[in-house]
């Protein structure tokens, strides 16, 4: 059987097309790549985020005074820049900036790995955010 290597742009749209929502970020929170599911699941797209800082492109609700998502952000890639481990979050509420500026309650459990350059350091985060929303809203019910 031959193996046919998969050069930069195969590997793009294999990424794009992962039925999970990620999100890759660098050392810097500045967003490098995002799969179509992540897209969909945030109302998002690529010309809109891409180079963008996480934190600015999903900025917290200003209504409300307890929002921490973009804390929970912040401290989740730092430290996993930082120690080179995944960090593991529990699910967090952080709200989704519709079209018209108001924000819809969302629930997110997120996920942030490691990705290694060839010398060891960590070069990006990938940043995993599965919607749990409507479980969260049901248990609350």
């Amino acid at each position: 059987m031959e193996t046919t290597a998969v050069d930069r742009a195969q590997l793009g749209r294999i990424f794009n097309a992962l039925p999970e929502s990620y999100v890759v970020v660098d050392r810097a929170r500045v967003i490098v790549a995002a799969t179509d599911s992540f897209l969909a699941s945030t109302g998002s797209s690529r010309e809109r985020i891409l180079g963008v800082d996480i934190v600015s492109a999903f900025p917290d609700n200003p209504d409300d005074p307890e929002a921490n998502g973009t804390t929970v952000l912040r401290n989740a890639i730092s430290s996993v820049v930082e120690t080179g481990e995944e960090a593991a979050v529990q699910p967090v509420r952080y709200d989704m900036e519709e079209a018209d500026g108001s924000f819809e309650t969302r629930y997110w459990q997120p996920s942030f790995l490691p990705v290694f350059s060839a010398d060891g350091r960590v070069e990006f985060v990938l940043h995993g955010a599965d919607d749990v929303t409507a479980r969260i809203l049901a248990d609350q019910a």
